[in-house]
């Protein structure tokens, strides 16, 4: 049977031919037969349309922000008492847990799973191709979990669902099977500018510790968290009341996930106006690919989020193209002006001034 592709006039045309002949993330979108949220912004991640999810057993909706495939989002429900399928596929993935508590089992063939517990606000990350399960430990409220995965470029670059989900390579150096490896303390990278904490399991990272990271903003606080040696990067920031950060502009596939706070962020590409998406908790924001967006705290408290990302080595270059606050245009700092005036917050930027 020829699988074909929707054509998209945005494409390179040896991209258009792969996807008319090939299979590729698309189609296994269509196979999983779930809603897929589309555009740059989700006001509540926990408030989304679900839908049954027969390969999970669960159900859930896909999160395709920004018009790109690198990286994907989604929602998964586990209903009170019940539990996920077993799963096993050759892409990362980090998972945050937005409501509830539970357990999950984790081993490679042969091994004795090995289990640990998580609640609301726990971060971790599955081993690649690692089998895993996912219990709900409560048995009158359901979980819900957000993934962010790798799993577009995967199935992009290998066109097989048949090897994503079932080759049987297994990765002991990330996962070997060791009774503590979710369960050790995390390690502290100092060397790392930004700050990094190696680990598998956070029992809650809004918890974590930050430095300060003033090279983004007034107030910014900053660390990474590698997890389970994963290529996808991850940083969780936050930024004092009455400031806001630096604008600065990268490649595709940032999911910004809001855990404290109320704000909004700017998102323009270079040359027009920026657009304004407002949040707040369970907000998540996702700029495209070489668009400059810039995060605003309206609110009396500082705001803490979770940033998942694309894998870092598809652009290991630093250079942010990021705009220093004496080079913005002017109305940006009058419109953040007006915004707390509104809400009786007090500026705490430095003057304005120009070179």
């Amino acid at each position: 049977m020829q699988l074909m592709a929707k054509k998209d006039k945005g494409l390179h045309p040896y991209v258009s031919y792969l996807k008319d002949r090939y299979y590729n993330y698309g189609h296994f979108q269509e196979e999983e037969g779930l809603p897929s949220l589309k555009g740059f912004h989700v006001e509540d991640v926990t408030m989304l349309a679900l839908s049954p999810w027969e390969r999970k057993g669960g159900r859930g909706a896909f999160i395709n922000l920004s018009e790109q495939e690198v990286d994907d989002a989604y929602v998964c429900e586990i209903a009170p008492g019940a539990s996920l399928k077993p799963q096993r596929h050759m892409y990362e993935e980090v998972i945050y847990v937005l409501r509830g508590r539970g357990s999950t089992s984790v081993w490679n063939p042969g091994q004795t799973p090995l289990s640990f517990e998580w609640k609301e606000g726990s971060l971790f990350a599955i081993p690649l191709n690692a089998h895993h399960q996912h219990f709900n430990g409560d048995g009158t409220q359901k979980a819900l979990l957000l993934g962010v995965t790798s799993a577009p470029l995967m199935m992009n670059l290998t066109h097989s669902r048949d090897f994503i989900f079932n080759c049987p390579f297994v990765f002991s150096d990330r996962f070997a099977g060791a009774p503590d490896e979710f369960r050790k303390e995390a390690t502290w990278k100092k060397d790392v500018p930004g700050g990094l904490w190696e680990t598998n399991f956070i029992a809650d990272v809004r918890d974590v510790g930050l430095i300060s990271w003033e090279e983004e903003g007034r107030g910014f606080k900053h660390t990474y968290i590698a997890l389970t040696a994963n290529v996808m990067k991850v940083h969780i920031a936050e930024f004092e009341v009455g400031t806001y950060k630096k604008a600065h502009r990268h490649g595709p596939g940032a999911h910004i996930l809001i855990l404290r706070g109320t704000g909004y962020s700017l998102m323009w590409e270079p040359g027009t106006e920026p657009r304004r998406f407002n949040w707040g908790v369970g907000g998540l924001i996702s700029p495209p690919a070489g668009w400059y967006h810039q995060h605003f705290n309206t609110g009396s408290g500082p705001v803490f989020y979770l940033a998942l990302h694309r894998p870092a080595s598809l652009n290991s270059k630093s250079d942010r193209g990021q705009i220093e606050y004496e080079d913005e245009d002017p109305k940006i700092r009058g419109m953040y002006e007006a915004d707390l005036a509104k809400n009786g917050v007090q500026i705490r930027m430095p003057p304005r001034t120009t070179k």
